[in-house]
């Protein structure tokens, strides 16, 4: 076991192809859910009355959805859509909503469409949402890679790609797709993590300095700039960014250091000791180049003219 998991964690860092991401999530989505409480795969929003990741996530998920607008949408593409936990949430608050779930991992799918099923009893997933009327006709999965989406011209209201556009290859032909899918005047909004210099490439002694987002961010590295080219290029008007990487590194890390000994507790139960000490490590190392402001994360909107 131990010569797998490093022998992924290395392939992902300096390969970074979709395959070797799909590997990375489906290897260690069950220490994501150890580590958070639950199967939202992002790293969450920290505001003072948040208590743990799992409501940090929630409250991700929560603003995201309101940047988006998605109260104005009837249908959304959620783009590399993870457990389709977002979706659920969105489904719950917006009542006009159907959401398409479009993802490359057939596993996290499955685990979807299960989760669907016991939406009925919430409580078990924490997820903290009443039953939902006709939830079988509102939210539908579909199992595709992003830059090839077997969805119709002119057909969706928003395009959601929620901390996972980082992992598009390449990213520019995701764009140019979004603008054959989305209505005149649809927008795609995006929510990740970003690289504040110049360059959108960095050497593997900076990635390796990313702590575990050097594992969970185990794809290509933009900045804001590279980003706005690319959508400008393809004739989407954007918004205002918006900075929020002040509220995701920095109180993630303290968490975990502060309740380091309970969670180191339950994550060895099921992987290495190892591995929970580069996870320690990492949050150190994630925590140091957030206050350095090499790191940050933002919000993206971006309307087809």
């Amino acid at each position: 076991m131990l010569r797998s998991i490093l022998g992924l964690i290395i392939l992902s860092i300096l390969r970074r192809n979709e395959h070797d991401v799909v590997n990375v999530y489906d290897t260690f989505s069950n220490l994501m859910r150890i580590a958070t409480g639950g199967k939202l795969l992002n790293f969450g929003y920290w505001t003072k009355d948040i208590m743990n990741p799992l409501q940090a996530q929630i409250q991700l998920t929560k603003l995201f959805g309101t940047y988006g607008s998605f109260e104005k949408a009837q249908t959304i593409l959620d783009v590399g859509s993870g457990f389709s936990i977002p979706a659920l949430h969105w489904i719950h608050s917006y009542s006009n909503l159907k959401i398409y779930c479009l993802n490359i991992s057939l596993k996290q799918l499955k685990s979807a469409n299960s989760d669907i099923g016991e939406i009925q009893h919430p409580e078990d997933d924490k997820l903290n949402l009443s039953p939902t009327k006709n939830i079988d006709n509102r939210i539908f999965h579909i199992n595709s890679t992003s830059t090839s989406m077997p969805i119709r011209n002119e057909s969706v209201d928003r395009i959601a790609a929620f901390e996972s556009a980082q992992h598009f290859k390449p990213i520019a032909q995701f764009i140019h797709e979004s603008k054959r899918i989305l209505k005149n005047s649809g927008q795609l909004i995006m929510a990740m993590p970003i690289i504040t210099n110049n360059s959108d490439l960095i050497p593997f002694s900076k990635s390796y300095n990313l702590g575990i987002l050097a594992v969970t961010w185990a794809s290509e590295h933009y900045n804001v700039s590279l980003l706005e080219s690319l959508l400008r290029k393809d004739d989407f008007e954007l918004s205002e960014v918006e900075y929020i990487g002040g509220k995701i590194y920095g109180p993630l890390a303290d968490y975990y250091i502060q309740n380091r000994d309970r969670l180191k507790s339950e994550i060895t139960k099921e992987y290495p000791k190892f591995l929970e000490i580069i996870l320690y490590k990492s949050m150190i190392k994630m925590k140091i180049e957030s206050d350095r402001n090499f790191i940050n994360y933002v919000l993206i909107k971006a309307t087809k003219k």
